[in-house]
């Protein structure tokens, strides 16, 4: 599946695109201004913003132009979702790049299907292009466009792969900054504060909670001041190398003090500047809490990798073992913390 280079013209038009969205300050802010800039940059229909969860089937969707017919349709959809390949393939996979009807079904074989006849078919759509958000396992958060017979190039698909990695970043940024105010305006004190740096390290925004951090543990966060080291060093290194390829997710965690029972800094690589930061004071007693609920060490450091975030794939990759080997040592984290699912026993783990 090789796609082309974009042309000067194409680029220069991905770039504005990018340019605009960092300047959302809601999902629903992110998700208008992408939709209107992929109807612009490829000859659609229309273009839709899709939340999905079908095992549970349950669907929160926009698209622009605006369709009236949305809310009528929704419930089909919502029912019939898996007929459809892109989001079977989406669910079933890891995959987050663009890919069309085309990839992976005949029209024909499309055209058999209920959720064709009953809703693709009178809303005139022979051709549907998409991608995928990286999102924990069984949801699916993305972008599509639609079109007729005559489908989309390989063009269109190089112009929605570029812009991937922006998308993924700016969607994930707007999230965290989203639970950095949320932990402020609704939790107590746990030994977080979040922030925004450049490029270079530098601090441009700080949760109100950077005061606490210092007196707690003499870590200091302050706008228009490089971040402590060896967070810096570490943010440095990932943000220089990060492929536009990759999804933005949490990075691992970098010791920065031993006082106030350890300090620790997070941080999200992307593409664009600003990137979120983390700090959280008190990170060695998550480790003595995991201990005291009977947890031995191998299974306290799988559940501080889940706490830190990614696949499971991931976390087996990081912690040396097998992926079936991690699924049981889950097993056992979730019995001891009383939870009965991943989200659980994240909100736990960080939330000690």
């Amino acid at each position: 599946m090789h796609s082309p280079e974009l042309e000067e013209r194409d680029a220069a038009a991905v770039l504005g695109l990018v340019e605009a969205l960092t300047t959302a300050q809601t999902i629903d802010e992110y998700a208008v201004i992408a939709m209107t800039g992929l109807t612009e940059l490829i000859p659609c229909i229309d273009a839709s913003f899709n939340e999905m969860n079908p095992s549970s089937q349950r669907i929160r969707w926009a698209a622009v132009p605006e369709n009236s017919l949305m809310d009528e349709y929704a419930p089909l959809f919502a029912e019939l979702m898996l007929q459809n390949p892109l989001v079977r393939y989406f669910n079933e996979t890891e995959d987050t790049r663009a890919m069309m009807w085309s990839d992976l079904a005949t029209l024909d074989q499309i055209r058999r299907t209920r959720l064709y006849q009953e809703m693709f078919r009178p809303l005139g759509v022979d051709s549907q292009m998409a991608l995928v958000l990286p999102t924990p396992p069984g949801i699916i958060v993305g972008f599509a466009v639609n079109t007729g017979p005559e489908g989309f190039t390989e063009r269109d698909r190089t112009v929605m792969n570029t812009l991937r990695p922006h998308l993924a970043h700016c969607y994930r940024a707007i999230q965290l900054r989203d639970e950095l105010t949320g932990l402020q305006r609704t939790i107590r004190w746990r030994g977080w504060t979040g922030a925004l740096a450049n490029g270079d390290g530098i601090v441009e925004a700080v949760s109100d909670n950077a005061l606490q951090l210092e007196e707690a543990s003499g870590v200091t966060l302050s706008e228009g001041e490089p971040l402590p080291e060896p967070l810096r060093a570490s943010f440095e290194a990932g943000v220089k190398g990060y492929e536009p390829s990759r999804p933005a997710v949490l990075s691992r965690s970098t010791r920065i003090s031993d006082e106030a029972n350890g300090v620790a800094g997070w941080y999200v690589p992307g593409p664009i500047a600003p990137h979120v930061v983390l700090v959280q004071a008190d990170v060695d007693a998550s480790a003595q809490r995991l201990q005291a609920v009977g947890l031995s060490p191998r299974q306290r450091d799988v559940a501080l990798q889940l706490a830190e975030g990614g696949t499971n794939r991931a976390i087996a990759k990081r912690l040396g073992m097998a992926e079936g080997t991690l699924r049981k040592h889950l097993e056992r984290i979730y019995r001891a913390l009383g939870v009965s699912d991943r989200a659980s026993a994240i909100a736990r783990i960080r939330g000690w």
